[in-house]
């Protein structure tokens, strides 16, 4: 039994009403444009190769400047999620390589007045780089994935039995003393749940959205516990960061096997093989053929049900295998998501794709296509000097990057 249970029809509706088209500032005829990076930080491959692929343009260095800001810098800095969009609007062209809320410190982002980093304001925020040239831009801001709303790409699987069962506890509403309470039916639906979804026999995982690296991951044995903890999350949660949680059987079979699968280049193969609090047994031998074909047949689902997710640069599957046997996907990742494995070649050839990922895209946007031809028009008449200091990379004075 694979059934995503939601306590109301919909997806997850946003208070996002439409903004206006959001342009690049206007610059003066001649100066440079400058393109505002978002990434992961210092050692972040997705972020390396972009560099590596602006580069490979031979643009003439004069005529473009890269700022960047890193996670790093955001949780220095206690930036909010509209001070990082704002930044990233007045540039000429904005490009994030990671996800915007990375590895930062939400909590204590939103312990400062006046800050906002909650899931569903950051969506509405990135909205704004709508109409505004880089990447992601368009309907691309929506992909689930890359917002890590892991309901919604959970929900394009379900109709195929291909996730575990997922069960979307949303924030209760406050009573008029300020308690955050479940109502007497919602309790009902959720107990009912946890008996119809208790095959596994190894009690049910928690877990909310909009984290990495398992943040608020939770197992539990018994039920009374389990409904305690809810009830806790979301009053804990003072800034009202997460619009739900999740509840799913916990695994029997702890092995989970994540599996990078870039279609474009044939490139698919396991990056590791881990259990996942607890002991595990392999359920896949090489060549992994069922393995792989599931994969596949999964991404195939997800792109025809969300085709303005971002499925065609870096991505993995992480993916378990039921008591019954049957294959479930746990998670999908992008951007940042680790990809080095036991196959070194394998790891190479997606570093090589990464860096063409970034070329390509970078030459589809208008802005950089008239810096090509300009710096090709340049350079027949004379070689400029170096310009140093074009890239303003992080320093101590982290403040300027960002208004």
């Amino acid at each position: 039994m694979n059934h995503i249970y939601r306590t109301s029809s919909g997806t997850l509706e946003l208070d996002y009403v439409a903004e206006a088209v959001f342009g690049a500032i206007p610059r003066a005829s001649g100066s440079p444009i400058t393109i505002r990076l978002f990434g992961g930080g210092e050692w972040s491959t997705q972020t390396s190769q972009f560099y590596a692929a602006i580069q490979h343009l031979n643009i003439n260095k004069l005529f473009y400047q890269i700022e960047t800001l890193s996670c790093d810098d955001v949780n220095v800095n206690h930036y909010s999620i509209s001070e990082i969009v704002d930044w990233l609007l007045e540039g000429t062209v904005h490009w994030i390589t990671a996800h915007i809320h990375q590895g930062i410190q939400l909590q204590i982002i939103n312990s400062h007045q006046d800050k906002c980093f909650t899931m569903h304001e950051t969506i509405r925020q990135l909205q704004r780089l709508k109409y505004h040239p880089g990447f992601p831009n368009g309907d691309q801001l929506m992909c689930p994935v890359f917002l890590q709303d892991k309901i919604g790409y959970l929900r394009t699987l379900q109709p195929e039995g291909m996730c575990n069962a997922t069960y979307m506890v949303e924030r209760p509403r406050s009573t008029n003393d300020n308690k955050t309470k479940f109502s007497e039916v919602e309790i009902g639906r959720i107990v009912a749940f946890l008996h119809n979804c208790s095959d596994e026999g190894c009690g049910w995982v928690v877990k909310p959205p909009f984290v990495t690296c398992g943040t608020h991951f939770k197992v539990f044995q018994c039920q009374l516990k389990l409904l305690e903890h809810l009830e806790r999350f979301f009053v804990d949660d003072v800034d009202c960061i997460f619009p739900y949680t999740m509840i799913q059987p916990c695994m029997s079979n702890r092995k989970e096997y994540k599996v990078i699968y870039i279609p474009s280049r044939s490139i698919q193969y396991i990056v590791s093989r881990t259990a996942r609090c607890g002991s595990g047994t392999s359920f896949s031998v090489r060549p992994h053929t069922r393995l792989f074909d599931f994969v596949r047949r999964a991404v195939s689902v997800f792109r025809e049900s969300c085709p303005h997710a971002i499925t065609d640069g870096l991505f993995r599957v992480d993916v378990f295998e039921t008591k019954l046997g049957e294959l479930v996907v746990n998670e999908f990742e992008s951007l940042d998501a680790a990809y080095y494995g036991d196959g070194r070649d394998s790891s190479f050839h997606v570093t090589n794709f990464l860096f063409e990922y970034w070329l390509q895209l970078l030459t589809k946007i208008d802005i950089i296509q008239d810096l090509i031809l300009k710096s090709a028009a340049s350079s027949s008449h004379h070689e400029p000097d170096a310009f140093e200091g074009m890239l303003v990379r992080k320093s101590g004075k982290r403040q300027r990057h960002v208004k």
